[in-house]
């Protein structure tokens, strides 16, 4: 059974790019070409990185990237704008239709290998075996693939319910089917050697975002005399965002109203068992508002705090636009929180006693909240900036070109 984790929607998806000319697309001929394979059908936030890293790699002018994704999917439709795309056919139906579409990616991966000679091919997913097939096509070919992963945790560690079973096929079999991997940070990286046992090299590409939240506004410090506006913002999903236990300790802890009103900003699959626990709980409803999905900068713009709740992420792309933005961050301590927060601010799952207090803390302690808006915005340029971005492309584009 293949792994079906969410991620958040991308709230800044990369704009299209100009068409190419014809003097660009002389030059691009005489630079090795990459493959780029995403079969996802959904759009998600790797997909918003991948978007990123290709115009990244046209604006260097060392390789010439292509695009291989679903029919159909944003991914293609925005990938169409910027980069060389071919469109692949998902399968909709039984075993047999799995083998005729699979048969028919591989002849479309076979004829684009005669005409362009690839150097490398970089198969994505959202998480581990996600869309195996694109990574099978690959290595069947000899495409050299380079896997890119922003979430490498053992399924077992992560609480699905076959999670085991998943690892040992992680353990078994596909570790060993990519030439290289490709994480977000090296906590990561030592994250997944340390349990799949994968020994090829594996790299890392910071994620970045859009460059218009280095300007961003600012949310206005929090009043010591009216409750902390905490915000939830992405995908309204239980299980992955932690959503289930963020609910539980709410309704278990009335007395929060005096001092936290937490703004679930988003759509999603829990939506409807929020909106029964308001309509059942006028405690709850005191303390919470549901609001459908805004851009991020305006729902950044008008909370004190970014609460991340969830069980597992990659690097997550709010709590970046988070950081640009001058609004602290309090999250679950994970791989992909780490390397960017403040210990301070981090609490282990579930523990959201420590996570509200923390919220109190930054209201309330003099020169917390400044302290920590400084810190975040100084590892915001150093790991995630639009700038730190680029060098981070060009250091893996040597680092890739230098496998044997």
């Amino acid at each position: 059974m293949q792994p079906t984790l969410s991620f958040e929607s991308p709230h800044d998806p990369p704009q299209p790019a100009s068409t190419p000319t014809p003097a660009s697309r002389s030059a691009a001929a005489q630079r090795p070409t990459w493959i780029f394979i995403d079969l996802a059908p959904e759009f998600g936030g790797h997909e918003v990185m991948l978007l990123r890293w290709i115009e990244s790699l046209q604006r260097q002018g060392d390789v010439d990237p292509l695009l291989v994704c679903a029919a159909g999917s944003r991914l293609a439709t925005l990938g169409a704008a910027q980069v060389r795309t071919v469109e692949v056919e998902l399968a909709q139906g039984g075993r047999v239709d799995r083998l005729v579409k699979f048969a028919k990616l591989m002849r479309q991966l076979r004829a684009l290998k005669r005409a362009h000679r690839p150097a490398r091919a970089v198969v994505a997913e959202g998480c581990l075996m996600a869309q195996r097939h694109g990574l099978f096509a690959a290595r069947a070919l000899g495409l050299r693939p380079v896997l890119y992963v922003p979430l490498v945790s053992s399924f077992e560690a992560m609480g699905l319910s076959d999670g085991a079973r998943l690892d040992r096929k992680v353990r078994g079999f596909y570790r060993k089917l990519p030439e290289a991997w490709l994480t977000i940070t090296s906590q990561q990286a030592d994250e997944l050697r340390s349990w799949s046992g994968v020994e090829q090299p594996v790299f890392c590409l910071p994620n970045t975002i859009s460059g218009a939240f280095d300007t961003a506004a600012e949310a206005i410090a929090p009043d010591v005399a009216r409750p902390v506006k905490a915000l939830v913002l992405g995908r309204l999903e239980p299980f992955q965002k932690g959503l289930d236990r963020l609910l539980e300790h709410l309704v278990a802890r009335p007395e929060l109203a005096r001092d936290v009103h937490v703004s679930f900003v988003g759509e999603g699959p829990y939506l409807t068992t929020l909106e029964a626990a308001l309509r059942d709980n006028a405690a709850l409803a005191g303390m919470v508002t549901l609001e459908g999905w805004q851009d991020a900068a305006t729902a950044l713009a008008n909370h004190d705090v970014l609460l991340m709740a969830s069980r597992f992420e990659g690097v997550p792309l709010v709590m970046l636009e988070a950081m640009a933005s001058g609004v602290p961050v309090v999250a679950t301590d994970m791989p992909g929180t780490r390397p960017y927060l403040p210990a301070s601010c981090l609490f282990q799952f579930g523990d959201f006693d420590r996570a509200f207090k923390v919220v109190r803390a930054l209201r309330d302690e003099p020169g917390l909240r400044e302290t920590v808006v400084q810190g975040n915005r100084d590892a915001f340029a150093l790991l995630a900036s639009p700038a730190a971005f680029e060098d981070g492309v060009r250091r893996l584009t040597a680092e890739l070109n230098a496998l044997k």
